[in-house]
Parts: structure tokens; C-alpha cells; sequence
């Protein structure tokens, strides 16, 4: 740190960002970077790209995990908290009211015929993002007939994205430890520091008090469902929120039943056009299935294991980032992470593509942010309009 910071300073920094973080994660980092580095001097640039860096390498939302990292820098593990409980805060009321208020939206005919425009934009953004984090993830022409059959097989239902992700993650892991065996110098003493178990129950002293009153209220077996839904996806999903999209609509939709496609669709572009990430989202889920006490338990079950894993990643930032089976686990998610980023275009395109003019709405959403990089919140309330416009017409 270059300035002192306090932990009451993380905390308004995180909350103000909850509520004017708009555009997706990767849009908050570019803020948070010209506020902490250039404005108020908290963080070098070099300090700023180790923790964005970490940030974007683990599971969970970019945004989320830097600012978690950020609060432990300054308060430990309650820090850490701190920043992103009061990140997420914002976001998860509004949309607890959305999904208070869905069924009177979707009543009303303009409110739905806007919902409707929204969605078709939305095919074109995440079409755009698959493209985009292509250009990025794939480096080779095996990556990119990795992440072409891994769409095929989500698209088809062969396999489901828990386990692609899964069998990603050990071919990738399996693959590091190997290169690392292969490196490593002939029998040399080395001394290897174990982590503190005091930074671990501290951690699980932490998360506790978030978790305790989830469980002990409303219905347990529902509660229970929302936990073993939501934990697996916000504990090995890379990418972002975007990346989510696919495994939230497979166990959500598919599997449970608890939205049809048209209102998952429509959960997914609350989650846009509302502040913070977009996977938010599994508060609006969780209120549909629970009330108020499902959707606090489908957003620490979303976020809590991702910010418990970016902690314990900040306690020892540059061995996770040297770690071969790290690096082996990323290499072999890229194509993953893309494929379903694929097969979920294909997948809400279907539920959310009815008339000629959504197919020109999703081809124009996605034309411009391929062309030059505009938030998506402009194409989604874009979209809406002008299918209100359409039906007035």
C-alpha cells in the first residue's frame, strides 16, 4: 500500500462500486484501477495488476475477488469480508426487488415486450464475450477444437458443465504436477512452509456468521437444494459471471425445473443491467424458489466458497500464481470455459429468439461489440426499446 488505508475506507469503496459498478466485472476493474492507482494512490500499478491478475485466475467474479483481496491487504480475513459483502450488498437488494416484483412485470404488456428485447440483445452479448475471451483463451488450434467440442457436447446435453469442468480441471491438474515432476531438480533438501492453521479457522470464523442463519431458516430441504446448486458453480467456474451462465441454466432450468427458460433469460439480463456482476443473478433464482431466505442462501452459497478460495489465495500470492498445477488447471479450463460460453449462446438464443426482429436485435448486439468495446447495458435497454417501439409501431 502507498497511502494508509483504513477498513471503514475498503468498505465505502466497495459500496459505492456495488451501486455504480455498472458494465460486468471486468468493466469495475478497469474503474476500480483509475480510482485506487491514479486517484487515491492506495496501490501501485504493479501491485494492482498481481491482484487483478489473481483475481481474474480464480473462480468466481474478477470484481468480487479484488476486492476481497484488497480488504484482507488492509483487515485480514474480515477485511477481506468486508470488501466483498459490501460489493455484493447493492446488487442483492435490487434484486431481491425484482424478484419481488416479476410477476407484475411480466403482467404488464410493455414491461414484457421490453423484458423480451432485452433477452434477444442479450444472445448478441454473450455471443460477443464467447468471441472476445476467445481471442484471449485459445492460443493454439487444439484449444480451439477443444472448445468447439465442448460446446457440441453442452449443446446436445452428452455432457453437463459440472462435469466438463470438472474433467477439465483434472486433466489440467494431472497435466501441471506432471511438468512440475519433470523440472524438478534431483534430490535437493528444501524446507516448505506450511499454511497457518490459524489463517484457516479464522477463515471458517469468518464465513460462519454468513452461513449460520441461512441454515437455520425457511426450508431446510429447499435451502439445502439452492447450497448444492449454487456452491459447485461459484467455487469452479472461471471466467466471470458470464462464464456462470451455462451450469446456472443446466442445474436451474434442466435439472430442477425452478425457472422456465423465458424467466431464466430474463434473470440473466436483470443481472446485466443491474449493478455489480452478473451473477447476481442466483439472488433473483434463489428469491423465485425461497422468498428472502432463498435468495440469501443462493448468494453466499454463489460467492462465499469463490471469496474463501481468494483468501486463501492472498495469503501467498506469487506461489499460487507459480504453481504449475495451477497453471496446468487454467490451460485446460480456457477451452471449457469457452465452449460452454458457446453452447449458453446457443441455449438462450433458443428460448429467447421468437421473431425476425429478436434475430436482428441479437446480430446487432453482437456486430457492435465485436466492432469497439460500449457497455452492454446500452444494447440491452437498446433492445428493449426498440421492441416497445416495434409494438407500439
Amino acid at each position: 500500500m502507498r497511502a494508509r488505508v483504513s477498513l471503514p475506507a475498503v468498505f465505502r469503496v466497495a459500496l459505492f462500486y456495488g451501486v455504480a459498478g455498472f458494465g460486468g466485472g471486468y468493466s469495475v476493474l478497469a474503474q476500480l484501477r483509475r480510482d485506487l492507482v491514479e486517484k487515491r494512490n492506495w496501490l501501485s500499478s504493479e501491485d494492482f495488476l498481481v491482484l487483478a491478475e489473481l483475481s481474474k485466475s480464480l473462480p468466481g467474479t474478477p470484481a468480487t475477488n479484488l476486492l476481497a483481496l484488497l480488504g484482507q491487504r488492509v483487515g485480514g480475513v474480515r477485511g477481506g469480508v468486508v470488501g466483498a459483502v459490501a460489493f455484493l450488498l447493492p446488487s442483492m437488494l435490487v434484486m431481491i426487488v425484482c424478484g419481488a416484483a416479476y410477476s407484475l412485470f411480466r403482467q404488464a404488456a410493455g414491461l414484457a415486450t421490453f423484458f423480451d428485447g432485452m433477452n434477444a440483445a442479450m444472445v448478441g452479448v454473450v455471443g460477443a464475450v464467447t468471441i472476445d475471451l476467445g481471442r484471449s483463451a485459445l492460443r493454439s488450434r487444439r484449444d480451439v477444437l477443444l472448445a468447439l467440442a465442448c460446446a457440441v457436447l453442452l449443446a446436445t446435453r452428452v455432457m453437463s458443465e459440472p462435469v466438463l469442468a470438472s474433467v477439465a480441471v483434472a486433466i489440467g491438474a494431472i497435466r501441471g504436477a506432471t511438468a512440475r515432476h519433470a523440472v524438478a531438480p534431483a534430490a535437493t533438501p528444501t524446507t516448505t512452509q506450511t499454511p497457518e492453521p490459524s489463517k484457516s479457522e479464522r477463515l471458517h470464523a469468518a464465513l460462519a456468521p454468513l452461513v449460520l442463519p441461512v441454515a437455520l431458516a425457511g426450508s431446510l430441504g429447499t435451502l439445502a437444494g439452492l447450497v448444492r446448486v449454487f456452491v459447485p458453480i461459484g467455487a469452479m467456474t472461471f471466467g466471470g459471471g458470464l462464464a456462470m451462465i451455462p451450469a446456472i441454466e443446466h442445474t436451474v432450468v434442466v435439472e430442477q425445473g425452478w425457472l422456465d427458460p423465458k424467466a431464466f433469460a430474463d434473470a440473466i439480463a436483470l443481472g446485466q443491467i443491474t449493478p455489480g456482476p452478473v451473477a447476481i443473478c442466483a439472488t433473483f433464482i434463489g428469491y423465485r424458489v425461497a422468498g428472502v431466505v432463498g435468495a440469501l442462501a443462493a448468494t453466499v452459497a454463489m460467492f462465499g466458497p469463490a471469496t474463501a478460495l481468494a483468501l486463501a489465495a492472498g495469503h501467498s500470492v506469487e506461489r499460487f500464481r507459480a504453481s504449475p498445477i495451477i497453471e496446468g488447471m487454467l490451460r485446460m479450463l480456457a477451452p471449457a470455459v469457452i465452449g460452454m460460453l458457446a453452447a449458453a449462446t446457443f441455449s438462450l438464443g433458443r428460448a429467447a429468439v421468437g421473431v425476425p426482429l429478436d434475430v436482428g436485435l441479437a446480430v446487432v448486439a453482437l456486430a457492435l461489440l465485436v466492432w469497439r468495446p460500449v457497455s452492454p447495458l446500452w444494447l440491452l435497454v437498446g433492445g428493449g426499446v426498440v421492441r416497445l417501439v416495434a409494438l407500439r409501431l
